[in-house]
């Protein structure tokens, strides 16, 4: 076992912002959704999603 090679596994997180017309549509919704009377958590994120672009990427560095 001395010489196991064990990957490392990592984690990119990129948030960017959509345009404008996006973060309109986001606060609208976000604004409808409280006004409803949803709860708070489910509003926040769903207009977090619609306001912003969130990409996952997994990697794993290889070692030569």
């Amino acid at each position: 076992m001395e010489n196991t090679m064990v990957p490392r596994f990592g984690v990119t997180i990129d948030i960017t912002p959509r345009e404008p017309s996006f973060a309109v549509i986001g606060c609208v919704v976000g604004i409808l959704g409280i006004w409803v009377g949803a709860p708070v958590c489910a509003v926040a994120i769903g207009t977090f999603l619609i306001m912003f672009r969130v990409r996952v990427r997994f990697w794993k560095r290889r070692d030569i």
